[in-house]
């Protein structure tokens, strides 16, 4: 009896995962033939049920405004909790919203590279080329905080990616070493671009004021 009940449940468990596959290929074939709300409503259902695959195509979506109205303070939220999943392209989308700060977030390469990182490592060849171009503007100790980030996600199946360790890791990197900081002057090129654009007139954690830090870091 033990055995049959066993085998009844795994059947409706297998067929709960072809039925969600099922709803986000459908999602998947509305959104490519550009019928962005009816994407829109097979993602959010799967979503809300924490299929990591629907979740970033919701952050996507809400990133570049097609099947609901642009907001990078969304795309951020679902495109995290994907991020949270091992999503490889959710993790690349998050590493360029912290690169640019965007959806609210601080501007912070730290924490950009550690996301390009996982991504890159997950396959996303956009993400190796992203990691060399911030890595050319961070210090060697920033380097290597984010490397132990993204480490320490990868040892505890990405528990650690956000939270207390991301806030540890903040309060190590505003000390950071002295020779960096010489080095510098105290301040960081991506930390004087922040500085610059804002005398400039931009607007912190907007998309302009991203561009703006990009440009004066080129």
């Amino acid at each position: 009896m033990k055995y049959l009940i066993a085998s009844f449940l795994g059947v409706l468990v297998l067929q709960g995962v072809d039925l969600a596959r099922a709803d986000f290929d459908d999602g998947m074939t509305a959104y490519q033939r550009g019928d962005y709300h009816t994407a829109f409503n097979e993602f959010i259902a799967l979503a809300e049920q924490g299929d990591a695959n629907a979740q970033a195509m919701l952050g996507t979506m809400y990133g570049n405004g097609r099947g609901a109205p642009k907001s990078y303070v969304k795309a951020v939220k679902w495109g995290t909790l994907a991020a949270l999943q091992g999503n490889a392209e959710a993790q690349f989308n998050l590493a360029m919203m912290h690169a640019f700060g965007l959806g609210g977030l601080e501007i912070d390469a730290v924490e950009a590279y550690k996301w390009a990182t996982l991504a890159s490592n997950n396959g996303v060849e956009d993400a190796i080329k992203f990691r060399k171009y911030i890595e050319a503007e961070m210090s060697p100790w920033e380097i290597e905080a984010a490397q132990d980030r993204a480490k320490e996600c990868v040892e505890n199946s990405n528990e650690a990616c956000s939270g207390d360790f991301q806030k540890n890791e903040r309060s190590v990197r505003k000390e950071g070493p002295i020779d960096d900081q010489a080095h510098t002057g105290g301040v960081s090129p991506l930390d004087k671009a922040k500085i610059d654009c804002e005398e400039l007139g931009f607007t912190p954690k907007t998309e302009a004021f991203g561009n703006c830090v990009l440009k004066l870091m080129d």
